[in-house]
């Protein structure tokens, strides 16, 4: 549907000497010119979306070696690059969008894994990325006849850390991580900022044959300077973080977790320096965790075959809160701080699957979240208390599928429940729920010297209309069909 077409092709080829290479690459093609229904009460009205078109291409090229004395090195080379469109918000019948967004994404990294010993390993890793976007907007008015804004990012990153084990209970961790980012633009007095960033961690690991505790204090080190302006301030900060997992018994099926971590977010140059996007004037993130959770998995050997089961309540307080929200078009949204939010809720996940009999299986996987992240900045505002942006109170998905012999099938789905588009909760800023619902086929042909599956998908079997950002209305019903060669 919709023109899309998504070309792949990879190769693995094992070397001498314990080596292995492979490489993928992958392209991709869309009109995205879907249907869409503009529900405005008399004059509603059928049409499709326009500037939603987008061309892509991604590859990479890994290398795995191992040598003589185990030790292995990873290395990675990727490159994204991609050419969309960005639609506009509908208002008023009017759809009209003309900008359009560039990315050039490169990285190419490497890690190092060695044992000295039974009780001492090494992992050094370094990373080096090249992210270079451009966005155009023709209908801006200015003196230019347009916008022409172009942004190159670029990322040096270091890092090595250390385990000792002790005993055979006791492990002690060290890791000292380091990155140099710079930001460039074609922006009048842009700030073109650097930032060193530091990051040092030690940790500790004890386990017991019915639980394990881990904790570590990380320290993080920020100094930023620009050209133009005032640079935020240097930012130094301690975080721990403590974990638990206890066993009640030795062959029981259940394990209970307990964690506190208190975490410390930067914004990133995309936050503060964008053109439109960025504010300057954004401080970091500063949040604690804390969390309970009880696991449940067991075999069996009836129509069931694996049963499992986790739950986790959680509460977190931030302080400072960054969040993000849509503005004019898919590229320029608003940053903002938000002085306390109070974030409280429950995650569920459950797995299961068996067999019918000896050539028919079948698998579940269902997940469902309630999460309450409320305002708590000024009890005089008109907004205390109230949801944050974008954020549901109940969120799920469900996955159903089946096996018999070389045919498979399956049912999804995936739902969010009613949002606000603002911090005021009001009836005007309320975002409908949705629910989208998939199918799928899939066959097996075995050829001479590959394998060949052939897949059928329905999106959306129903065509709900929704919007999982106000005005932006989202694809109805669709399919794909896909054929997969190869020789593994």
């Amino acid at each position: 549907s919709f023109n899309l077409w998504q070309p792949f092709a990879g190769i693995y080829q094992p070397l001498k000497k314990n080596a292995v290479v492979s490489v993928n690459l992958e392209g991709l093609y869309a009109d995205g010119n879907y249907p869409i229904y503009i529900d405005n009460g008399n004059y509603s009205t059928k049409t499709k979306r326009s500037n939603s078109g987008i061309k892509s291409i991604q590859g990479e090229a890994n290398l795995l070696k191992q040598f003589n004395d185990s030790s292995t090195l990873q290395v990675k080379a990727a490159e994204y690059s991609s050419a969309r469109g960005l639609p506009g918000a509908i208002i008023f019948f009017n759809d009209r969008s003309v900008q359009r967004l560039r990315n050039t994404d490169f990285f190419a990294q490497s890690r190092y894994q060695k044992k000295f010993n039974p009780a001492t390993a090494l992992l050094v890793s370094a990373k080096y990325s090249n992210t270079y976007t451009r966005y155009t907007d023709p209908d801006f008015l200015n003196n230019q006849g347009g916008l022409d804004e172009r942004y190159a990012q670029q990322e040096v990153y270091g890092s090595i850390a250390v385990s000792y084990h002790l005993d055979k209970n006791l492990i002690l961790t060290g890791a000292s991580d380091i990155a140099f980012n710079t930001l460039a633009a074609n922006v009048k007095n842009f700030a073109a900022p650097r930032r060193i960033s530091l990051w040092e961690n030690v940790g500790v690991n004890y386990t017991r044959s019915r639980w394990k505790l881990n904790a570590s204090l990380l320290y993080t080190g920020i100094n930023d300077k620009t050209a133009t302006g005032t640079a935020t301030d240097n930012k130094n900060k301690l975080t721990p973080a403590v974990a638990l997992s206890i066993q009640p018994a030795a062959e029981s099926p259940l394990m209970l977790r307990f964690f506190y971590k208190a975490v410390f977010r930067m914004p990133t140059f995309n936050d503060l320096y964008y053109n439109f996007i960025g504010n300057s004037l954004l401080k970091p993130e500063y949040s604690k965790q804390y969390n309970a959770g009880i696991t449940y998995s067991k075999q069996f050997s009836s129509a069931v075959k694996r049963f499992s089961m986790g739950a986790d309540a959680y509460y977190n307080e931030v302080k400072d809160k960054i969040i993000a929200v849509p503005n004019q078009n898919l590229f320029v949204w608003t940053m903002l701080n938000l002085g306390k939010v109070s974030i409280k809720g429950v995650d569920v996940n459950v797995e299961t699957n068996g067999k019918l009999s000896s050539s028919t299986g079948w698998f579940v996987r269902l997940a469902y979240t309630w999460q309450q992240a409320l305002d708590i900045t000024d009890q005089s505002s008109s907004s205390y208390k109230d949801r944050i942006p974008y954020t549901p109170d109940h969120s799920g998905s469900g996955l159903l599928s089946f096996n018999y012999k070389k045919w498979d099938a399956g049912y999804s789905a995936l739902f969010s429940g009613t949002r606000y588009i603002l911090g005021n909760n009001s009836s005007y800023n309320e975002l409908d729920g949705w629910l989208t619902q998939d199918i799928f086929v899939s066959r097996l042909v075995q050829l001479k010297q590959y394998k060949m599956h052939i897949k059928g998908e329905l999106n959306n079997i129903f065509d709900e209309r929704y919007d999982v950002i106000k005005y932006f209305p989202m694809p109805g019903r669709s399919f794909k069909i896909s054929l997969l060669f190869n020789n593994l």
